[in-house]
């Protein structure tokens, strides 16, 4: 389940709004510099042989031209910076294959079955027998989608869990999705995990984007979360210590279970 933060910093209305925030103080100080050179530019300044009139129209033309050339300078610096500074990030459901080349494009979009692999990377699915106790203990706080366990040491206790969750199961999940951008939806998980020292890496075939990260309060277990238009996943292993070999792991489970037709 996701802990949603107050503010998602890559929408569009938040990019619109820190531009506009941004430039919205500087049009003021631009307006008060106007304002404050009124004197400097109406002074009048008598020259010999020249009539006041003339001497004082021409000098007002020349520092009405320099301060208008230095507010122009100062707004469209402005307005650079603001463009630099708009980043919006598009929304999860329109980023299926974002990293993705023309043949991993294809694979992305085609029709898919989520199963999860009996074997995988020296993991072995448990049982419905075997996982009974886990499911129990997990049954009131279990997120939506489909979890399976794994042991990997056939001491019958879990060390992997496999969580995914798919727009074509979850219509809240579709529409997280048409409101949130992926880095968005990684900051929830990782807060929600209390993760700190989450890490991007390859997302492989299937496009998206895939994070790992340890929990703080226990070390020892690594969580992986993917996402893409209309799939979020998730693989929790327990004694891998090294992100690199969990998100390999995540990402050998993610394309296995993931079929693509």
């Amino acid at each position: 389940m996701m802990i949603y933060l107050s503010v998602d910093t890559t929408s569009e209305a938040y990019q619109s709004g820190r531009a506009l925030g941004f430039l919205v103080p500087v049009a003021v100080l631009l307006v008060g510099i106007w304002f404050a050179t009124g004197s400097w530019r109406r002074v009048r300044v008598p020259a010999p042989g020249v009539t006041p009139d003339a001497r004082t129209a021409a000098l007002r033309v020349r520092r009405r031209r320099t301060v208008l050339i230095v507010l122009g300078a100062l707004g469209a610096a402005a307005v650079v910076n603001a463009v630099l500074r708009y980043q919006p990030e598009p929304r999860a459901a329109e980023t299926a294959s974002a990293s993705a080349g023309p043949v991993e494009a294809d694979v992305a979009t085609r029709p898919r079955t989520v199963t999860a692999p009996a074997a995988l990377d020296g993991y072995r699915l448990m049982t419905e027998e075997q996982a009974a106790a886990y499911r129990q203990a997990e049954a009131g706080r279990l997120p939506r989608g489909r979890t399976w366990y794994y042991d990997r040491d056939a001491d019958g206790r879990v060390d992997g869990i496999l969580h995914v969750d798919t727009t074509q199961w979850s219509q809240k999940l579709a529409a997280e999705k048409r409101r949130d951008s992926i880095t968005q939806e990684f900051r929830n998980f990782f807060a929600g995990a209390k993760s700190s020292d989450a890490a991007e890496y390859p997302a492989g075939p299937l496009g998206g984007r895939l994070a790992c990260g340890h929990y703080e309060d226990r070390p020892s277990m690594s969580i992986c979360v993917w996402s893409d238009a209309d799939t979020l996943g998730t693989f929790v292993q327990n004694g891998v210590g090294e992100l690199s070999e969990a998100a390999r792991a995540t990402l050998d489970f993610r394309n296995a279970s993931d079929r693509r037709t």
